[in-house]
Parts: C-alpha cells; structure tokens; sequence
C-alpha cells in the first residue's frame, strides 16, 4: 500500500488530494470520488499530477507548505 500526493488541476483551482492505494491507477481513480465530495457540484478537472508515492509504514508523512 502506498500514499500518494496528487495535485488536481480544475475550474476551482488547484488542489493538493492524498490518498493511499495499491497502485497508481487505483490512486488517479480515487481522485474524481475524493474531489466530488468535496464540492456541492462536481468541478471540471483539468490536469492530475503525481507528485509522490511514498510506502505506507508507520510515521509516513507530507509536509505541504501553505
């Protein structure tokens, strides 16, 4: 299991999503369920970019600068 950071690119803006996943291709389709939950109406989504994949173990962390 893995912890992805992806940065979705849409009508809203840009926004950082991270979610932990098997692989890659179950992370990029968790982004679409994750973002529409998040919004009343479902933004047009641009552009999704991984911008890292660390393993899952204990201490596993982001730091995301505001």
């Amino acid at each position: 299991m893995y912890l992805y950071r992806l940065e979705v690119e849409c009508d809203k803006g840009k926004l950082v999503v991270i979610t932990a996943a098997e692989d890659e291709e179950k992370a990029f389709s968790a982004v679409d369920e994750h973002v529409e939950r998040h919004f009343l109406t479902m933004p047009d989504i641009r552009e999704v970019t991984l911008l890292e994949k660390k393993r899952i173990s204990p201490g596993t962390a982001y730091v995301i600068e505001t």
